[in-house]
């Protein structure tokens, strides 16, 4: 029987009580996606109320319910956290609903329109299609929606994979309230709550004991 194994997905999350709400984590996300191909759009969005200040985003689900949600494929989930296809996103924002976090966005870009045809070949096809209202019709509906063509594209936190240095989010934090959480630092939080746990039962000790020995640990 194999044994378990640590997750080795990554997440950001925020500490509030050193969060100042600068909002520089979103413009170090957004400045590392303005690139040609890619979405202009910070990953994560800062949630302020009069208690807390907070940037919220995806936080790699293991059993994902965007990724279940999403029907064509466009998002996946491996090993490492949860990703995106761009080219099989329909904009049906399944995902968005799903999300629990509200860590998941849906942007539509309009495109240029493609070119008419020219003469010769709108001549041809007319003459193909001859009399057949229908297929002109078809025609006339697939001339339509190219002069309205659009893109849509999920935008999600994807950790800048592939970049250098890391989260630019995390590394941009002026107070280091962004971090970046991983299975050693899920273990060593483990850790000291189970420290605290077991210095809890103190109090059920049949005879005092040596609170020293713990000391610089």
């Amino acid at each position: 029987m194999r044994a378990a194994t640590p997750s080795g997905r990554k997440f950001i999350v925020a500490d509030l009580s050193v969060c100042i709400g600068c909002k520089t984590c979103m413009a170090a996300c957004l400045m590392r996606h303005d690139a040609p191909g890619d979405v202009a759009v910070p990953r994560l969005t800062l949630v302020t109320t009069r208690t807390i200040s907070a940037p919220v985003g995806c936080h790699h689900c293991a059993e994902a319910p965007c990724v279940d949600a999403c029907p064509t494929g466009c998002l996946f989930s491996d090993d490492d956290h949860v990703g995106v296809h761009p080219e099989k996103c329909i904009g049906c924002r399944n995902c968005v609903l799903a999300c629990p976090y509200g860590a998941v966005e849906i942007v539509t870009e309009k495109l240029p329109p493609e070119p008419e045809p020219t003469p010769e070949e709108a001549a041809a096809a007319d003459a193909a299609a001859k009399d057949d209202k229908t297929a002109k019709g078809s025609r006339a509906r697939a001339r339509a929606k190219k002069r309205k063509r659009t893109r849509s594209t999920v935008v999600k936190c994807d950790l800048c994979t592939g970049h250098s240095g890391g989260p630019a989010c995390a590394k941009a934090c002026p107070t280091d309230a962004l971090r970046l959480i991983d299975a050693q630092y899920l273990e060593r939080a483990r850790q000291g709550k189970r420290k605290a746990a077991a210095r809890a039962t103190a109090s059920f000790a049949s005879m005092k004991l040596n609170a020293s020995l713990d000391e610089g640990e």
